[in-house]
Protein backbone atom coordinates (compact mmCIF):
# COMPACT_ATOMS: atom_id res chain seq x y z
CA UNK A 1 0.00 0.00 0.00
CA UNK A 2 2.76 1.99 1.03
CA UNK A 3 4.53 1.51 -2.56
CA UNK A 4 1.42 2.88 -4.69
CA UNK A 5 0.98 5.78 -2.26
CA UNK A 6 4.73 6.88 -2.99
CA UNK A 7 3.82 6.47 -7.06
CA UNK A 8 1.30 8.34 -6.48
CA UNK A 9 2.97 11.30 -4.92
CA UNK A 10 5.55 11.14 -7.52
CA UNK A 11 2.62 11.10 -10.25
CA UNK A 12 1.39 14.10 -9.06
CA UNK A 13 5.07 15.99 -8.42
CA UNK A 14 5.99 14.91 -11.90
CA UNK A 15 3.11 14.54 -14.33
CA UNK A 16 2.29 18.50 -14.38
CA UNK A 17 6.17 19.25 -14.97
CA UNK A 18 6.88 16.92 -17.95
CA UNK A 19 2.70 16.86 -19.14
CA UNK A 20 3.35 20.37 -20.71
CA UNK A 21 6.73 19.76 -22.69
CA UNK A 22 5.27 16.89 -23.99
CA UNK A 23 1.78 18.56 -25.60
CA UNK A 24 3.88 21.36 -26.78
CA UNK A 25 6.08 18.68 -29.05
CA UNK A 26 2.66 16.75 -29.85
CA UNK A 27 1.51 20.08 -31.20
CA UNK A 28 4.33 20.74 -32.76
CA UNK A 29 4.58 17.55 -34.42
CA UNK A 30 0.68 17.87 -35.43
CA UNK A 31 1.29 21.34 -36.59
CA UNK A 32 3.99 20.71 -39.05
CA UNK A 33 2.45 17.66 -40.80
CA UNK A 34 -1.07 19.34 -41.10
CA UNK A 35 0.29 22.82 -41.62
CA UNK A 36 -3.01 24.62 -41.14
CA UNK A 37 -1.71 27.96 -42.52
CA UNK A 38 -0.68 26.46 -45.57
CA UNK A 39 2.60 28.07 -45.40
CA UNK A 40 4.85 25.21 -46.68
CA UNK A 41 8.39 26.37 -46.60
CA UNK A 42 7.84 28.35 -43.28
CA UNK A 43 5.36 25.29 -41.53
CA UNK A 44 7.73 25.14 -38.81
CA UNK A 45 7.77 28.67 -37.59
CA UNK A 46 4.08 27.62 -37.35
CA UNK A 47 4.27 24.79 -36.15
CA UNK A 48 7.02 26.19 -33.16
CA UNK A 49 4.59 29.20 -32.44
CA UNK A 50 1.72 26.54 -31.56
CA UNK A 51 3.87 24.39 -29.37
CA UNK A 52 4.72 27.22 -27.08
CA UNK A 53 1.25 28.46 -26.84
CA UNK A 54 0.19 25.35 -26.03
CA UNK A 55 3.18 25.39 -23.52
CA UNK A 56 2.50 28.58 -21.91
CA UNK A 57 -1.13 28.23 -21.62
CA UNK A 58 -0.13 24.33 -20.02
CA UNK A 59 2.53 26.22 -17.64
CA UNK A 60 -0.50 28.73 -16.44
CA UNK A 61 -2.92 26.58 -15.98
CA UNK A 62 -0.54 24.22 -13.76
CA UNK A 63 -0.06 27.69 -11.79
CA UNK A 64 -3.46 28.18 -11.27
CA UNK A 65 -3.72 24.91 -10.29
CA UNK A 66 -1.16 24.08 -7.47
CA UNK A 67 -2.40 27.99 -6.04
CA UNK A 68 -5.49 26.79 -5.77
CA UNK A 69 -4.63 23.52 -3.75
CA UNK A 70 -2.41 25.46 -1.51
CA UNK A 71 -5.60 27.82 -0.32
CA UNK A 72 -7.67 24.56 0.11
CA UNK A 73 -4.34 23.08 2.32
CA UNK A 74 -4.74 26.49 3.78
CA UNK A 75 -8.11 26.31 5.44
CA UNK A 76 -7.61 22.88 6.11
CA UNK A 77 -4.43 23.46 8.07
CA UNK A 78 -6.29 26.28 10.18
CA UNK A 79 -9.33 23.91 11.00
CA UNK A 80 -6.82 21.25 12.09
CA UNK A 81 -4.94 23.48 14.56
CA UNK A 82 -7.20 25.72 16.01
CA UNK A 83 -7.99 24.03 19.00
CA UNK A 84 -4.87 22.57 19.38
CA UNK A 85 -3.51 22.69 22.60
CA UNK A 86 0.37 22.81 21.83
CA UNK A 87 -0.19 26.47 21.14
CA UNK A 88 0.97 29.59 23.43
CA UNK A 89 -0.10 33.21 22.97
CA UNK A 90 2.23 35.82 21.86
CA UNK A 91 0.04 38.83 21.93
CA UNK A 92 -0.46 41.36 19.13
CA UNK A 93 1.23 41.75 16.00
CA UNK A 94 3.36 44.01 17.27
CA UNK A 95 4.59 42.26 20.45
CA UNK A 96 5.16 39.31 17.74
CA UNK A 97 7.70 40.90 15.78
CA UNK A 98 9.38 42.50 19.07
CA UNK A 99 9.47 38.38 19.89
CA UNK A 100 11.08 37.81 16.36
CA UNK A 101 13.25 41.23 16.40
CA UNK A 102 15.17 39.61 19.89
CA UNK A 103 16.14 36.62 18.26
CA UNK A 104 17.56 37.89 14.95
CA UNK A 105 21.01 37.01 16.65
CA UNK A 106 20.36 33.21 16.88
CA UNK A 107 18.08 32.79 14.03
CA UNK A 108 19.94 30.66 11.51
CA UNK A 109 16.63 30.66 8.73
CA UNK A 110 13.10 32.29 8.27
CA UNK A 111 10.75 31.87 5.95
CA UNK A 112 7.71 34.37 6.25
CA UNK A 113 4.22 35.46 4.25
CA UNK A 114 2.99 38.83 3.57
CA UNK A 115 -0.52 38.03 2.14
CA UNK A 116 -3.36 40.59 2.80
CA UNK A 117 -7.01 40.47 1.11
CA UNK A 118 -8.49 43.79 0.34
CA UNK A 119 -10.47 44.09 2.98
CA UNK A 120 -7.60 43.51 5.67
CA UNK A 121 -4.98 45.39 4.09
CA UNK A 122 -6.19 48.97 5.66
CA UNK A 123 -6.40 47.74 9.33
CA UNK A 124 -3.13 45.75 8.62
CA UNK A 125 -1.19 48.54 7.78
CA UNK A 126 -2.50 50.74 10.84
CA UNK A 127 -1.68 48.43 13.47
CA UNK A 128 1.57 46.28 11.89
CA UNK A 129 3.33 48.10 8.44
CA UNK A 130 3.65 51.12 9.52
CA UNK A 131 4.63 50.37 13.67
CA UNK A 132 8.07 51.36 14.68
CA UNK A 133 9.20 47.34 15.55
CA UNK A 134 8.35 46.59 11.91
CA UNK A 135 10.40 49.21 10.75
CA UNK A 136 13.08 48.30 12.55
CA UNK A 137 12.78 44.81 11.95
CA UNK A 138 13.30 45.12 8.46
CA UNK A 139 15.77 47.84 8.28
CA UNK A 140 18.33 44.99 10.75
CA UNK A 141 17.50 41.47 7.86
CA UNK A 142 19.85 43.18 5.67
CA UNK A 143 23.37 43.08 8.12
CA UNK A 144 22.15 40.06 9.31
CA UNK A 145 21.44 38.22 5.76
CA UNK A 146 24.99 39.45 4.84
CA UNK A 147 26.16 36.96 7.70
CA UNK A 148 24.38 33.80 8.20
CA UNK A 149 20.98 34.61 8.46
CA UNK A 150 18.80 33.07 5.54
CA UNK A 151 15.62 34.99 5.08
CA UNK A 152 12.48 33.96 2.21
CA UNK A 153 9.64 36.54 2.09
CA UNK A 154 6.36 35.32 -0.05
CA UNK A 155 4.62 38.46 -0.48
CA UNK A 156 1.70 39.57 -2.88
CA UNK A 157 1.77 41.90 -5.10
CA UNK A 158 0.90 44.75 -2.39
CA UNK A 159 3.56 43.75 -1.00
CA UNK A 160 6.31 44.62 -3.35
CA UNK A 161 7.81 47.65 -2.79
CA UNK A 162 8.55 46.79 0.70
CA UNK A 163 10.07 43.54 -0.39
CA UNK A 164 11.95 45.11 -3.09
CA UNK A 165 13.26 47.62 -0.53
CA UNK A 166 14.66 44.99 1.65
CA UNK A 167 16.41 43.65 -1.63
CA UNK A 168 17.89 46.77 -2.84
CA UNK A 169 18.97 47.26 0.55
CA UNK A 170 20.81 43.45 1.43
CA UNK A 171 22.70 44.41 -2.22
CA UNK A 172 23.85 47.69 -1.04
CA UNK A 173 25.62 46.25 1.91
CA UNK A 174 26.82 42.91 0.61
CA UNK A 175 28.76 44.12 -3.12
CA UNK A 176 25.82 43.97 -4.99
CA UNK A 177 24.50 40.70 -4.05
CA UNK A 178 21.38 39.89 -2.71
CA UNK A 179 23.40 37.81 0.05
CA UNK A 180 20.46 34.63 2.40
CA UNK A 181 17.52 37.40 1.45
CA UNK A 182 15.52 36.09 -1.13
CA UNK A 183 11.84 37.08 -2.19
CA UNK A 184 8.84 36.10 -4.54
CA UNK A 185 5.47 37.00 -5.45
CA UNK A 186 2.20 35.14 -5.52
CA UNK A 187 0.34 37.13 -7.93
CA UNK A 188 -2.82 34.94 -7.17
CA UNK A 189 -5.81 36.53 -4.98
CA UNK A 190 -6.68 33.20 -3.41
CA UNK A 191 -6.68 34.23 0.39
CA UNK A 192 -3.91 32.54 2.74
CA UNK A 193 -2.57 31.96 6.20
CA UNK A 194 -0.15 34.61 7.52
CA UNK A 195 2.31 32.73 9.40
CA UNK A 196 6.53 32.87 10.22
CA UNK A 197 8.57 29.87 10.65
CA UNK A 198 11.65 30.22 12.33
CA UNK A 199 14.69 28.18 12.36
CA UNK A 200 17.23 28.58 15.66
CA UNK A 201 20.92 27.74 15.35
CA UNK A 202 20.28 24.83 17.44
CA UNK A 203 18.15 23.68 15.01
CA UNK A 204 14.71 23.89 16.80
CA UNK A 205 11.77 25.14 15.13
CA UNK A 206 8.72 27.28 15.92
CA UNK A 207 5.64 28.76 14.17
CA UNK A 208 4.06 32.02 14.92
CA UNK A 209 0.89 32.11 13.23
CA UNK A 210 -2.67 33.71 13.57
CA UNK A 211 -1.37 37.09 11.55
CA UNK A 212 -4.75 37.77 9.86
CA UNK A 213 -6.80 40.98 10.13
CA UNK A 214 -9.91 39.46 8.86
CA UNK A 215 -12.08 39.32 11.91
CA UNK A 216 -14.14 42.97 11.45
CA UNK A 217 -13.54 45.11 15.27
CA UNK A 218 -10.75 42.72 16.68
CA UNK A 219 -7.15 42.19 16.39
CA UNK A 220 -5.39 39.26 16.19
CA UNK A 221 -3.68 37.40 19.15
CA UNK A 222 -0.69 35.97 17.44
CA UNK A 223 -0.07 32.27 18.50
CA UNK A 224 3.52 30.39 18.59
CA UNK A 225 3.67 26.95 18.60
CA UNK A 226 6.75 24.28 18.54
CA UNK A 227 5.03 21.44 18.12
CA UNK A 228 6.89 19.45 14.79
CA UNK A 229 3.55 18.57 13.54
CA UNK A 230 2.14 22.03 13.52
CA UNK A 231 5.48 23.15 12.03
CA UNK A 232 5.73 20.42 9.73
CA UNK A 233 2.09 21.47 8.41
CA UNK A 234 3.21 25.26 7.79
CA UNK A 235 6.41 24.16 6.03
CA UNK A 236 4.56 22.29 3.48
CA UNK A 237 2.20 25.05 3.15
CA UNK A 238 5.19 27.21 2.68
CA UNK A 239 6.80 25.23 0.35
CA UNK A 240 3.71 24.71 -1.71
CA UNK A 241 3.30 28.42 -2.32
CA UNK A 242 6.70 29.43 -2.90
CA UNK A 243 6.84 26.72 -5.69
CA UNK A 244 3.70 28.81 -6.89
CA UNK A 245 5.23 32.34 -6.56
CA UNK A 246 7.21 34.09 -9.33
CA UNK A 247 10.20 35.35 -9.14
CA UNK A 248 10.36 39.74 -9.49
CA UNK A 249 11.87 40.63 -12.38
CA UNK A 250 12.82 44.08 -11.97
CA UNK A 251 14.78 43.40 -9.01
CA UNK A 252 16.53 40.16 -11.11
CA UNK A 253 17.34 42.83 -13.56
CA UNK A 254 19.09 45.34 -10.79
CA UNK A 255 20.90 42.57 -9.79
CA UNK A 256 21.94 41.89 -13.30
CA UNK A 257 22.99 45.69 -13.99
CA UNK A 258 24.96 46.05 -10.67
CA UNK A 259 26.69 42.75 -11.16
CA UNK A 260 28.02 43.97 -14.56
Amino acid sequence: MRFFDKEGRILNVWLPVIGGPIVAIVTFVVSYWIDPLGLKETKAIAAFFFSMVTLMIGQWLVTVTEVQKSAQYSDRLYDAIKNYLHVTKIGSPEAAFRYIHSRLPILSEVQNTRLNTSDEIERATEKLYESNIFNRLNRDIPSYCRDELIWKDLGDLGATAGLRDIHQRTMSINSGKAGRYKFKILTHAEPQINFILLEYKSGEKEVLFNWDFRSTGQDPIVLVSRDTHIVEMFSVQFHMLWRSAANDHDSQAIKSTSTK
